[in-house]
């Protein structure tokens, strides 16, 4: 039986040699790499690629918006309807 409040058999203290020191030291170093790469190519190519969208989306818009607001009303079919009642 091993709980927190009784133990019934002894622990060793974790040991804090150069290996496991050195292990520990690496891991932390490969963290930092990998987020300091994820953070670069968020910022060098993720970025851009959302500004370009971003900008490209903008004139397509606003091309559409222009051509509607120019475009004749040709195509519109303008008529007059009555309604009839029958009782």
């Amino acid at each position: 039986m091993d709980y927190a409040v009784f133990r019934t058999r002894t622990t060793t203290a974790p040991s804090g040699g150069f290996l496991s020191i050195l292990v520990r030291m690496v891991a932390v170093a490969a963290a930092g790499v990998a987020l300091l790469a994820m953070m670069l190519i968020g910022l060098f190519v993720v970025l851009p690629l959302l500004l370009a969208g971003g900008t490209a989306l903008y004139f397509y818009l606003r091309r559409r918006v222009r051509r509607a607001r120019n475009h004749s009303q040709e195509d519109v079919i303008d008529a007059e309807y009555t309604v009839i009642d029958r009782r």
